[in-house]
């Protein structure tokens, strides 16, 4: 690491950066830069010394009109505070030279075989399960392809059970126009058998009426959540997908549908 000064620097204080979750978080923590009051740092040194930042973007090749980029950020006094850029043309700034750290640190990680999965915990209906899951801000090793693949038919097993405990949910397959049409366990069973990657999620809200036909829903926690989402991804490059929705049987829980 001796050639990557930014790297040996964070390594002297951050034993765990040269991970799936260590590299993810730094990621995270630069593009969140421009929004440090709504954002946990996992690396809160970096919003002082976010020169880092600036060696990370020229670990790789550079040309022109990179060095001219890096002396305009530089020379910024507010590009990577969290109240804004100036202009358009530092926003611009920002973006391209996160690309940049983003590509290099990605290089980085494919050079170590550093994987780009890591173990989701969630709880669903209060029955704990553990699946591998992408992280958002790194590439997949062709291992982890392997690996998230092989992992889809469990997810769905645990999909359906939770599902179908008492009481049962209501499936439904959303198309592309987002209309919900009720879909059966076996055809479940029958789309994840062409998915790549799995993933699930839930929703709950406490719904308050402003006005006429009017609902705000704040985001809440129950045991039994309204919607539990299953995302199934057929390809690797994340253009086809196929969302399955599975709705809490109690009507109540949307309470515009319900009739006067």
């Amino acid at each position: 690491m001796s050639n990557l000064p930014a790297i040996s620097k964070l390594l002297q204080d951050n034993p765990d950066l040269l991970t799936t979750e260590g590299l993810s978080a730094l990621l995270h923590d630069c593009i969140c830069l421009k929004y440090a009051q709504h954002h946990r740092f996992t690396y809160p040194s970096l919003l002082a010394d976010n020169s880092i930042y600036l060696e990370l973007a020229q670990m790789g090749s550079s040309n022109v009109e990179d060095e001219a980029l890096i002396r305009r950020v530089m020379a910024s006094s507010k590009i990577w505070t969290a109240d804004g850029c100036e202009s358009q043309e530092e926003a611009a700034d920002f973006l391209v030279l996160f690309r940049k750290i983003r590509d290099n640190i990605h290089q980085l990680q494919q050079n170590l075989g550093i994987s780009g999965i890591s173990q989701r915990n969630i709880a669903q209906r209060d029955r704990l399960f553990s699946y591998p899951a992408a992280e958002d801000q790194l590439i997949l090793l062709e291992c982890d392809r392997t690996t998230l693949q092989n992992a889809v038919p469990e997810i769905i097993k645990y999909f359906l059970e939770i599902v179908q405990m008492s009481p049962a949910y209501n499936l439904f397959w959303v198309d592309e126009s987002e209309n919900k049409i009720p879909f059966t366990v076996t055809a479940v069973e029958n789309a994840a058998t062409s998915a790549v990657i799995a993933d699930i999620y839930s929703e709950s809200y406490h719904w308050e009426l402003t006005g006429a036909n009017s609902w705000h829903g704040k985001h809440a926690y129950k045991v039994d959540p309204d919607e539990i989402h299953l995302c199934l991804h057929l390809d690797w490059d994340d253009n086809k997908f196929i969302y399955i929705d599975a709705h809490h049987p109690d009507s109540s829980r949307w309470p515009w549908l319900i009739e006067n």
